[in-house]
């Protein structure tokens, strides 16, 4: 049963959703950011020229498919101008869908009560936003190599006044080990593969391994830690340095309180425990 606070929850999501559309563009793309397409790994099928990035937490399928009726935005490209000869276009996401957000928050973790969570990467604030609403997280910081994604975050924090939880620091992660070794949970979803070089996804990766060695930390992630990792061939042990919690039971519980999504749309994110 969806209690008040819950609602209440789900409200003040959708406000912020509604904001943050009239500040952004479809792709929520800003422009100082630096945008590399993979060349290896799980995203290495997105071609530029046929790849449309679509925020998920600002355009959720109903309005995507309202933008396709309005004929601003195509779900498909013609492979061969004037014929009918046309495929679909690959649509990326670098932020998670409401859904996504609240199935993290309210089943895939356990209580946060007293913990710190870190977002890295934390763009529009989606996971911070979760995190204050659906959670009972002591501390949310959100840390962001973007100033203008920086900007809107404090924006939508001041509005509505989640500065009490709600830290965003702006610079590279790189740069925050004390913050991470602080942190009971660390968000990483899509977080490097669009963004950085190879060598320097690598580099990042083995300054996690380095800096997050606290025993029982959570990781989540999108995609899986060896999805993300295999294709940069960096020696690090992920036997030795975390396990991956079942998540069967969160999407069991999820299936019957967000009907709405898909379970692949889940099931993309996993959880893991710092040995």
């Amino acid at each position: 049963m969806t209690t008040e606070n819950e609602e209440n929850a789900d409200k003040i999501i959708k406000n912020i959703q509604d904001e943050l559309r009239h500040c952004l563009p479809v792709d929520a793309i800003s422009d100082t950011e630096r945008i590399v397409f993979p060349t290896s790994g799980p995203n290495a099928d997105c071609d530029s020229s046929t790849t449309v990035h679509v925020d998920a937490f600002l355009f959720e399928e109903d309005i995507i498919d309202q933008l396709v009726d309005e004929g601003r935005l195509s779900r498909n490209y013609c492979t061969k101008c004037g014929s009918r000869e046309v495929k679909p276009l690959t649509f990326i996401t670098h932020s998670a869908s409401a859904s996504q957000v609240k199935y993290i928050f309210k089943h895939l973790l356990p209580n946060l009560t007293g913990k710190m969570l870190v977002d890295i990467g934390s763009r529009t604030g989606a996971m911070l936003y979760g995190a204050h609403l659906y959670s009972c997280c002591k501390y949310v910081v959100g840390v962001e190599i973007d100033e203008p994604f920086c900007n809107l975050q404090s924006q939508i924090v001041a509005k509505y006044n989640m500065q009490d939880r709600i830290q965003i620091i702006h610079g590279n992660i790189m740069n925050q080990q004390e913050i991470l070794k602080c942190s009971q949970v660390i968000i990483l979803n899509n977080v490097f593969d669009f963004f950085l070089s190879e060598d320097e996804q690598a580099k990042v990766w083995h300054f996690l391994y380095d800096t997050v060695k606290e025993k029982g930390t959570l990781l989540v992630t999108n995609p899986s830690l060896s999805e993300a990792l295999h294709h940069l061939k960096i020696s690090i042990d992920l036997a030795s340095w975390v396990e991956e919690q079942d998540a069967t039971l969160a999407l069991s519980e999820a299936s019957k309180h967000l009907p709405d999504i898909d379970d692949e749309e889940l099931t993309c994110f996993h959880l893991y425990k710092v040995l």
